[in-house]
């Protein structure tokens, strides 16, 4: 039967287009020997695509009776229909990059802490801003909750409870030895200098507190002062004292016997005032070219404040502290072989000794 379609051409002087969709498959079984030389396989005719008045495509598909390659014809819920496209759907926080097609890309991971901006096919990976995280979906940013070391926590009650202990027991030595300020021993250790030692001690302690606080701008400032303020009134007050045993023991081997200078309790807490000093107008010219802040650390889908400290500044504020322990340690050597009347000279110098390990 003669086909009655008519071709036409439209004003380009194209013909519209009419284009029947075939399933090349297996129709029948072979049987038979003679089925040998006929081919079980047939192009069924499943839809069609045209023109509409419209010139818009019209597609007209039967799904369900095309026949995939593999597939149980007998089982419905078997069929397995093939993706036609080049690319995969991008999942969250990943970016679209086209590779000189506007059907085909690459999907390309963003950073954790960036959101996908921009308009479809003009994606890009935005940072979120320091503090915030982004959403699960990444395509806005959520402020993070601020986070500190809780006192009552197991990272806090431990730093604290060693804190408060050491400060009670360096306040019971404090107390003994103002009640024992008259007794010959009190008297030849230099209380004044143990004084100013022990004040050292008791800082020390104390300043776990402003480590432990929440970071504001004045606990920056009490850590940055206060650190080498506590070494250096320890290690000042036990460099003078092992600087006056020297300097009294290397006059008794002089025939002249006579009585070295700057010995006195007032020109010993003098000595030791000025060595201190030195490390708070250090500490202050460290605060003031570099001015305490505070920073927040987004770690984890945390905001952890800490004092904004760079650690090349801060081992360089502790030099003159090094500068104390060495020359005391010095000192601590040459006093070794004092009488035993003076023999406290043996628990300074183990002290340096340890020190300078540790340090």
């Amino acid at each position: 039967m003669p086909d009655k379609r008519q071709i036409k051409f439209n004003s380009e002087r194209f013909v519209p287009g009419h284009y029947r969709i075939y399933n090349y498959r297996r129709t029948h079984k072979l049987s038979s020997l003679s089925d040998a030389y006929t081919s079980p396989y047939e192009y069924i005719s499943v839809g069609e695509w045209k023109l509409d008045r419209n010139q818009n495509g019209e597609l007209n598909l039967t799904i369900d009776s095309i026949v995939w390659p593999g597939e149980n014809t007998n089982d419905a819920s078997s069929k397995t229909i093939p993706i036609s496209r080049c690319s995969e759907p991008c999942r969250a926080g990943e970016l679209r990059q086209f590779q000189g097609d506007a059907c085909c890309w690459v999907c390309t991971p963003c950073n954790e802490t960036s959101i996908i901006t921009g308009m479809e096919g003009q994606e890009r990976c935005e940072p979120c801003p320091l503090g915030y995280w982004p959403t699960q979906n990444r395509t806005s940013c959520y402020k993070l909750e601020e986070t500190s070391i809780e006192f009552f926590s197991a990272l806090g009650i431990v730093p604290i409870s060693l804190s408060i202990l050491g400060n009670i027991l360096t306040l019971y030595v404090v107390i003994l030895f103002y009640q024992k300020r008259q007794t010959p021993i009190v008297k030849a250790s230099g209380k004044e200098l143990c004084f100013i030692m022990l004040g050292g001690i008791h800082l020390c302690y104390l300043m776990t507190f402003p480590i432990i606080l929440r970071a504001n701008l004045i606990t920056c400032v009490i850590q940055r002062l206060g650190i080498g303020l506590a070494f250096s009134m320890m290690y000042a007050a036990l460099l003078t004292k092992t600087n006056c045993i020297a300097r009294i023991f290397e006059s008794t081997k002089k025939q002249g016997k006579l009585r070295p200078q700057y010995i006195s309790p007032r020109s010993q807490v003098v000595i030791c005032s000025c060595l201190i000093s030195v490390q708070l107008l250090l500490s202050l010219l460290w605060v003031a070219f570099e001015r305490p802040s505070v920073e927040m650390i987004a770690y984890d889908r945390l905001v952890i404040l800490k004092c904004h400290m760079n650690k090349h500044s801060f081992l360089f504020s502790l030099i003159y502290n090094v500068l104390l322990v060495i020359i005391c340690t010095v000192y601590a050597v040459r006093t070794r072989k004092v009488p035993e009347n003076f023999n406290e000279t043996k628990f300074i110098g183990f002290t340096c000794y340890t020190t300078c390990i540790l340090w």
